[in-house]
């Protein structure tokens, strides 16, 4: 082999090898969908709020502010809520019924991590009914609280209608090998828009 040959090849071997360390792979996730009321036929929606409760505030905001920028197009417009309504929000019915009315949203796009609305549960909340964002104010859901480490964590994502507030699409999405929580609230922030387009729930 030509000296020149053996340089070629040693040099794409640098690069590849280069591009592994400078890439190494997302902590795999697993996708189960657990309601879609709309079918393929709807058109997608095209304003929509976006709220996240995993995590401390700033965890919230990543969370928040990274999947509204995947969404967001010339097509979609995709907010934030806590740059909405203010640093460190509360939410609350009244609070989302008045954004989604004066901002014209038509759907609201909603993540937690599974059981975190379960914790110490009011007495006025009605017994053996489905999570429901509309139905009941969760005040456990505006607590700090942090994404601890584990082997496995099930995030849970919804959306509603603006209008109506009618649940219409669900997913978990299960990650699992996660050493840190900023890689990991970037990783599901991925996962879920790619599942919403895949789903064609916004306009392509």
């Amino acid at each position: 082999m030509h000296n020149a040959a053996r340089q070629l090849l040693l040099l794409m071997f640098v690069v590849f090898a280069f591009a592994a360390c400078a890439e190494p792979p997302a902590a795999p996730s697993n996708i189960i969908r657990t309601m879609d009321r709309l079918g393929t036929e709807h058109p997608g929606f095209r304003r929509i709020l976006i709220i996240g409760v995993a995590g401390d505030y700033e965890s919230r905001a990543l969370f928040e502010r990274t999947l509204a920028e995947l969404l967001y197009n010339e097509e979609v417009v995709a907010l934030a809520y806590h740059t909405v309504i203010g640093r460190r929000p509360r939410l609350t019915r009244t609070a989302l019924e008045t954004i989604i009315t004066a901002r014209k949203f038509d759907a609201v796009l909603f993540t937690r991590q599974q059981g975190q609305e379960g914790r110490d549960a009011g007495s006025a909340r009605p017994t053996g009914a489905a999570f429901d964002l509309f139905g009941y104010d969760y005040e456990e859901l505006n607590r700090a609280d942090s994404i601890r480490r584990a082997a496995a964590i099930t995030f849970v994502t919804e959306i509603y209608r603006g209008e109506t507030g009618e649940k219409v699409w669900s997913i978990n999405s299960l990650s699992y090998e996660n050493t840190d929580a900023t890689e990991l609230i970037r990783q599901q922030a991925a996962i879920i828009a790619a599942q919403i387009r895949a789903d064609r729930l916004v306009p392509r």
